[in-house]
């Protein structure tokens, strides 16, 4: 005859302490390595040559010779850009959009790291820089 008897079978117990444990380790080990990771900042300034089109929303800062900075062509005051940049980077989460910088070639490099700076303090993720085309496709 069939024995259609109920058998309880034991309910696996897993322990997470080790688990929990090595994600405390992990995490301590992150932050500490974190703390000596050396400080800069990250620009991919490709040379003319590899340099492409871009394409969908554009907001252009210009930073000129003498040091002075233009949003969108408008003349900006360097104390003033801070607030710039946090209505412009606030308003990329509503409609994204890229930030590129032309910078003329003989302008100061302490402006260019101000504008650099700014933008990240104020969340900016890229900021795209503006090259012009390489002299032989300029001539075709």
């Amino acid at each position: 005859m069939l024995d259609f008897e109920l058998r309880h079978e034991s309910a696996a117990l897993f322990d997470l302490t080790p688990l929990i444990d090595m994600m405390f380790i992990l995490l301590i080990f992150f932050v500490v390595a974190a703390a000596f990771a050396m400080r800069g900042i990250d620009l991919d300034l490709p040379p003319a040559q590899a340099s492409r089109s871009l394409s969908g929303r554009m907001v252009e800062l210009r930073l000129f010779q003498d040091g002075s900075f233009a949003f969108e062509g408008v003349p900006v005051a360097r104390r003033d850009i801070r607030d710039k940049l946090q209505a412009l980077v606030r308003g990329f989460k509503a409609a994204p959009g890229q930030l590129v910088l032309k910078a003329a070639p003989e302008a100061p490099v302490e402006a260019l790291l101000f504008l650099v700076d700014e933008v990240r303090m104020q969340g900016g993720e890229k900021l795209l820089i503006a090259t012009s085309r390489p002299q032989e496709d300029r001539a075709r």
